[in-house]
């Protein structure tokens, strides 16, 4: 059964019961995303009031479908799960095809009634009879973009183009409207932020956090996880399992529940004990799990990991073109013990003090430059090869404020280049922050596209820088204590 997860992801086939004509329903929804996510595969509405849905011909049952099929998605009314049932026991008597359902509908566990309950187990018991894994219920489902599946029924707002193009981000989430809002968050960044893999788990009645983790531990197109939990009843398996993956690939958690009315919140919505937060906060920091605060942290740390390297160390160099942001990012930073401010070598001063306007102030403190509002594009470029080329830094933080007098193309299309060339033989992070909202978007696009992740403010990347050093940390001290 553990090897039928796979089937979420990469499925031969797929049946939607529930589909339909009427673009105001989920049933619409899903089948429109299949098509345009371009799911290679056939796909079978299943609705016995219409005869075609969206141009493929409709089916009254499940077991009507003279053809083979591996996933089930259900948005129909959950009082109807019994009948559905009974259609898929006698689909699998004959074909014993299907390995996995999609179960988006609510009405079931997170009731909190008899009914409810009732309505699961018959779901989850008779699913299990043979050999079928179900995600949900009350799920949004689950996009996989290397193999082009979509049964959500959130219109994601990502452009045609994009779709179908994987990252390595995989994301799992107990929140079905929480993990719809990030993907369109992440639809509508300069460059829209790829998932390798998407996942809306909802009641867990059947899989879980642990099924998914196990899964992805070993999915080659995964480079970095993220979770959102709300509560766990097997919090001591999730965290061996957690820990066992956090050295092989970064993990990234939003926990909430983090106080005694989050707690009862997070009960209320999903039926999930949160667990007491001290523990979770405890764990996370001794097993290299990232823990973070908030969405955005959440999802600018999720792209650093999938996009930049790992620094080696802790010394971290900030670099600005303003003196306010700066000063104020200097301040976030700090607040972070574990980073070191580089100190850097004599003959990387001499260079900045050659090659930066009079004005400019570097290394006072050490670990940082105001290069100056008047800086061109060549002193942004001139410092960042610099501090980059120098050994004693482990990743740069740029701050720049683009006045009006700056070309904005020339300054993106510069810094693209100098950090590629230095990453040939130097590979170390950078975290640009971009900062004056739509004026600097077609900077940020170009930088972007070319791999990139760039930051609205300057608190956004320092908490990042603070998390990818601290992951590396982690490593490092893992490494040490291994060759004891």
């Amino acid at each position: 059964m553990v090897d039928n997860i796979k089937f979420f992801f990469n499925p031969e086939n797929i049946a939607v019961v529930g589909a339909s004509n009427n673009p105001q329903k989920a049933g619409y929804v899903i089948v429109n995303n299949l098509i345009k996510m371009g799911y290679p595969n056939k796909i079978f509405p299943v609705n016995s009031k219409e005869e075609n849905i969206l141009g493929f011909k409709s089916y009254p049952t499940v077991y009507d479908i003279n053809d083979k099929v591996e996933m089930v998605v259900l948005i129909t009314p959950s009082k109807e799960i019994k009948r559905i049932i009974e259609d898929i026991e006698n689909r699998m008597k004959k074909w014993n095809d299907i390995k996995v359902i999609v179960c988006a509908a609510a009405g079931f566990g997170e009731l909190k009634t008899e009914e409810g309950r009732e309505r699961e187990r018959i779901l989850v018991e008779n699913s299990r009879k043979y050999g079928i894994r179900v995600m949900g219920p009350n799920c949004i489902g689950v996009i996989d973009n290397y193999n082009r599946v979509d049964t959500t029924f959130v219109e994601t707002l990502m452009p045609p183009e994009n779709k179908g193009k994987g990252g390595g981000i995989s994301f799992i989430s107990q929140s079905g409207a929480l993990a719809a809002s990030i993907l369109m968050w992440g639809a509508s960044q300069p460059v829209p932020l790829q998932f390798n893999k998407f996942i809306s788990i909802g009641n867990m009645a059947d899989v879980d956090f642990i099924d998914l983790l196990e899964y992805l531990e070993n999915d080659d197109n995964t480079r970095v996880i993220g979770l959102y939990i709300e509560g766990y009843p097997k919090a001591g398996e999730l965290i061996d399992l957690m820990r066992r993956i956090a050295l092989k690939k970064p993990i990234v958690v939003l926990k909430v529940g983090r106080t005694s009315r989050g707690a009862a919140a997070a009960n209320s919505h999903t039926g999930s004990l949160a667990g007491e937060d001290r523990v979770y906060d405890s764990v996370f920091r001794q097993y290299g799990i990232i823990r973070v605060n908030s969405i955005d942290e959440l999802m600018d740390t999720l792209q650093a990991f999938d996009r930049l390297p790992i620094p080696e160390g802790n010394r971290l160099f900030l670099l600005s073109q303003a003196g306010g942001p700066g000063i104020f990012c200097m301040d976030t930073l700090s607040q972070f013990e574990f980073i070191d401010f580089s100190i850097i070598g004599k003959k990387s001063r001499e260079r900045l003090r050659e090659l930066l306007p009079p004005m400019a102030s570097f290394c006072k403190p050490e670990g940082y430059a105001d290069i100056s509002a008047s800086a061109t594009v060549q002193h942004h470029t001139d410092a960042l090869e610099i501090l980059m080329d120098d050994s004693e830094v482990d990743g740069v933080l740029m701050i720049t404020v683009v006045p009006t007098f700056l070309p904005k193309k020339e300054l993106a299309e510069g810094l693209v280049s100098t950090y590629k060339r230095i990453k040939k033989h130097k590979n170390k992070p950078l975290f640009p922050v971009i900062m004056a909202g739509n004026w600097v978007k077609d900077i940020r696009e170009i930088i972007e596209e070319n791999g990139i992740p760039t930051f609205e403010t300057p608190d956004r990347a320092a908490r990042v820088a603070a998390n990818m050093i601290k992951y590396s940390l982690f490593l490092k001290k893992h490494n040490a204590e291994r060759q004891v």
